[in-house]
C-alpha cells in the first residue's frame, strides 16, 4: 500500500490548494452542463439518445469518452510494469477490432433503435429482448464497477495515501459476507471502509448528479470536455517520467531493467516468474476475438452509433474516437516503461532499499503479490511524486482528467442500463401506458439501482487486470447472436438462448474446474501455476486456473457450435419478420428523418442497399465506396500504430 509522508500544513488530503481549485472548477462546469441539459429532456429519445442531434466531432469524443475509462490507463501501466511492452495488449487487443467499427456502425444506426434490446426484439422475439436486457444491465454494472475500482485506487495514490489515513481515523464499518477460516462457512461480519472506496463514493455522487439530470445529451456534451481532459491525462505525466531517466531517447541507457521489457510478446519465462499467462500471439488473437464479439452488444454502443444526425456521424465517431484511444494507449505504455527504469534502477529509484528489493525480479526478496499491488498504484504514485515538484495545480489537473475518464464511461453506462430496464422490463411488464415523465423518472431511479450494484460488485475485484478481464469476457456470450443475426437468417430465438446460456456455462465451468480439466489429461500448457514454498523450504507448483486464452476459446467456441446446431435443428423464423428486419438495416438513414417508434422506417425511406448475392439465408449488403475506403484506411491506421509503437520502443 502506498503511504507517502504526511502532507504539509497548507495541504488538504495531500494536495495543494491550487489542486483543489482546479477540481472545483471542473466539478462546477460539468454539474452546470448536466442541469442545463435537463431543460432539453422532453421525452425518452431525448434522455436515452440525446435527440439524435449530434455531429461528427461530438460523436467522436462521445465514442472516445464513453469507451475510455481511467482503469484502462491504469491497467496498461500496471500490465507494462509486470511484463514490459507486451502489457500494451491489454488495450491493443481492441486494435484489430477497430476497422470493423466502420462497417458495423451504419448497421446499428439503421436499426433506429433506442437500446440494443430493440434489436433483439425485432430480430428475434420478446423473450430474447428480455434476455439481452438482463445481460445488458449486468454488463453496465460490471463496466461501472471496474472503472470505479481502478480509479478509486488511483485517486488514493494521488493523495499520497491520505484517504487511507482518513479511513483509519473514521473507522466506518460496513457489513460483508465472508468465509470463516475456522469453520469454512460463509457468515456475516463487518469490515472497515478503505481509503479508495471514499474516492469511489465521491465520483459516484458527481456522475450520478449530472447523468440523471440530463441523460445521454448531458453525457455526450460532458464527454466532449472530458475527452479533451482524458487526452491531457494520457500525455501529462509522460515527459516528466522520462525526465527522471534523462529525457526522451534514454529509455535504453540502463539496459533491460526487466528481462524482455521491450518485447511486444512476453516470454514464457517472465509469465512463469509472475505466475501469469504468457502474452503470446495466441493469447492476443483470442482476447481480440472475444473483444470484437462482445463490443457490439455493450449497452452504450447503440448510443455511440445511434445518437448522431445520420449514420456517417456514428461511423466516423465510433471509428475515429477509438483510434484516438489507441494513440493514448501508446502514451500509457511508455509511461509504464519509463516507470520501470526509474523505480527499479538503484541509482535513480526513489524507493527505500528494502522496497526496491521486493520489486526486483531475481532478487531473493522479490514478492509477486507486493509487485502486483505496487503496479495497481503505479500511475497515481508516479504522478504524486513528480507533478508537485513541477508546479502546484498539476495534480489537480491530472485528477480532474482521471475523474473525467471514469465518469464519462460511468454516466453513459448508467443511462443506457437504465434505458434497458425502463424500455424492456418496466414499460413492458410492470407499468404499461404511463406518461413519458413517469418513464423518465423510472429510468433515473433504475440508474441509481445500477450504480449501487456496481459499488457492491467492485469490492470483489482482485486487481485492475482482473477487472479488465471481466470487462472483456462478459459481453461476448450474447454478442455471438448479434453477429450471426445481421448476416444469417437461420439464426433464430432458440439459437440466441442456446448459444448465450451454453457460452456462459462453458465460461463458468472452465474457469472454476481447472483442477478437474487438468486431471482429465489436457496439456499442461493450457494451465497456469504459481510457485508455493512450504515451511520446510520446499518449492512446489500449485495450479491456479486455466489460461484466459483457453477459457475464451472454450467460451466462444461452445456458444458458436451450440447456436449453429440449434439453428439447424429448429424451425425458421417467419419470413415476414425477417424481411422487415433486413429491410430496416439495409435502408440508409436520411438527414432529418423521423420514425414513429423504435426499429421502424420513416414514411419516405431511402432506397435499400442491394445485397452482394442472392441467397435464401445469407444477408451481406453490397459494399459502398465509402465503406470499402474507410475500412481500408482503418487497416492502414492499424498498421501505422503497430509500426509506431515498435519504432518508439527502439528509439525512446
Amino acid at each position: 500500500m502506498f503511504l507517502a509522508a504526511a502532507p504539509a500544513g497548507n495541504n488538504l488530503l495531500g494536495m495543494h490548494w491550487l489542486d483543489w481549485a482546479v477540481l472545483a472548477a471542473y466539478f462546477i462546469l460539468i454539474v452546470a452542463i448536466g442541469w442545463w441539459s435537463l431543460k432539453k429532456v422532453k421525452d425518452m429519445s431525448d434522455f436515452f439518445m440525446g435527440g439524435r442531434r449530434f455531429g461528427k466531432v461530438f460523436m467522436m469524443f462521445f465514442a472516445f469518452g464513453a469507451g475510455t475509462s481511467s482503469e484502462q490507463a491504469i491497467s496498461v501501466v500496471a500490465g507494462t510494469w509486470r511484463v514490459g511492452l507486451a502489457g500494451i495488449w491489454w488495450q491493443f487487443l481492441w486494435l484489430w477490432a477497430t476497422p470493423f467499427y466502420w462497417i458495423v456502425a451504419p448497421v446499428m444506426r439503421r436499426m433506429r433503435a433506442l437500446t440494443t434490446a430493440d434489436f433483439f426484439e425485432h430480430r428475434y422475439n420478446t423473450g430474447t429482448a428480455t434476455l439481452y436486457t438482463i445481460y445488458g444491465i449486468i454488463m453496465a454494472i460490471v463496466f461501472i464497477a471496474a472503472g470505479l475500482f481502478s480509479s478509486g485506487k488511483m485517486v488514493n495514490a494521488l493523495t499520497g495515501g491520505e484517504l487511507d489515513r482518513v479511513a483509519t481515523v473514521w473507522n466506518v464499518q460496513v457489513p460483508v459476507r465472508a468465509e470463516n477460516p475456522d469453520t469454512q462457512e460463509m457468515e456475516w461480519t463487518t469490515r472497515r471502509i478503505v481509503g479508495y472506496e471514499y474516492a469511489i463514493l465521491a465520483m459516484t455522487v458527481l456522475f450520478v448528479t449530472y447523468g440523471m439530470a440530463g441523460g445521454l445529451g448531458a453525457a455526450i456534451i460532458t464527454d466532449f470536455i472530458q475527452g479533451v481532459l482524458t487526452i491531457a491525462f494520457s500525455f501529462l505525466l509522460l515527459p516528466f517520467v522520462f525526465q527522471k531517466i534523462g529525457g526522451f531517447g534514454h529509455l535504453h541507457d540502463y539496459g533491460e531493467v526487466k528481462a524482455g521489457m521491450f518485447n511486444m510478446v512476453a516470454s514464457a519465462d517472465i509469465a512463469a516468474q509472475l505466475g501469469k499467462e504468457q502474452i503470446s500471439i495466441f493469447f492476443v488473437v483470442m482476447l481480440s476475438l472475444t473483444a470484437l464479439t462482445g463490443i457490439v452488444v455493450q449497452p452504450h454502443i447503440m448510443g455511440v452509433c445511434g445518437a448522431g444526425k445520420t449514420e456517417f456521424e456514428g461511423r466516423f465517431g465510433f471509428t475515429v474516437g477509438n483510434f484516438l484511444k489507441r494513440f493514448c494507449t501508446i502514451a500509457w505504455t511508455f509511461t509504464g516503461l519509463a516507470c520501470i527504469v526509474w523505480y527499479l534502477t538503484p541509482d535513480l529509484s526513489p524507493l527505500p532499499p528494502e522496497e526496491l528489493a521486493r520489486l526486483t525480479p531475481g532478487n531473493a526478496l522479490f514478492d509477486v503479490d507486493f509487485s502486483r499491488e505496487f503496479s495497481d498504484d503505479l500511475f497515481g504514485r508516479a504522478a504524486y511524486e513528480i507533478l508537485p515538484t513541477i508546479a502546484p495545480g498539476l495534480v489537480g489537473l491530472l485528477l480532474a482528467s482521471l475523474l473525467a475518464a471514469v465518469m464519462s464511461t460511468s454516466d453513459a453506462q448508467m443511462i443506457v442500463g437504465s434505458g434497458l430496464f425502463t424500455e424492456n422490463i418496466y414499460r413492458r411488464f410492470i407499468r404499461k401506458n404511463a406518461s413519458d415523465r413517469h418513464y423518465l423518472w423510472a429510468g433515473r431511479l433504475a440508474g441509481l439501482g445500477i450504480v449501487f450494484a456496481a459499488i457492491v460488485l467492485q469490492t470483489g475485484f482482485e486487481d485492475v487486470i482482473h477487472a479488465l478481464k471481466i470487462i472483456i469476457q462478459t459481453p461476448a456470450a450474447i454478442g455471438i447472436s448479434f453477429w450471426f443475426g445481421i448476416v444469417w437468417r437461420r439464426w433464430n430465438a432458440v439459437s440466441v438462448w442456446a448459444s448465450t446460456l451454453s457460452a456462459v456455462a462453458a465460461w463458468w465451468f472452465v474457469a472454476n474446474h481447472a483442477d478437474w480439466l487438468f486431471n482429465a489429461g489436457l496439456p499442461e500448457s493450457m494451465f497456469l501455476f504459481k510457485e508455493v514454498v512450504s515451511e520446510g523450504g520446499i518449492a512446489t507448483q500449485e495450479l491456479t486456473g486455466m489460461g484466459s486464452a483457453w477459457v475464451n476459446l472454450a467460451y466462444i467456441g461452445t456458444g458458436v457450435v451450440v447456436g449453429l446446431l440449434a439453428s439447424l435443428l429448429t424451425s425458421r423464423q417467419s419470413k415476414g419478420q425477417l424481411d422487415r428486419f433486413f429491410s430496416l438495416i439495409h435502408t440508409p438513414v436520411t438527414p432529418g428523418e423521423e420514425v414513429s417508434s423504435p426499429c421502424t422506417l420513416p414514411e419516405n425511406p431511402a432506397l435499400q442497399n442491394p445485397t452482394m448475392f442472392a441467397h435464401p439465408d445469407i444477408e451481406l449488403p453490397k459494399p459502398t465506396l465509402v465503406g470499402l475506403g474507410g475500412f481500408a484506411v482503418a487497416w492502414g491506421c492499424v498498421g501505422f500504430i503497430i509500426w509506431l509503437t515498435s519504432y518508439l520502443a527502439k528509439t525512446l
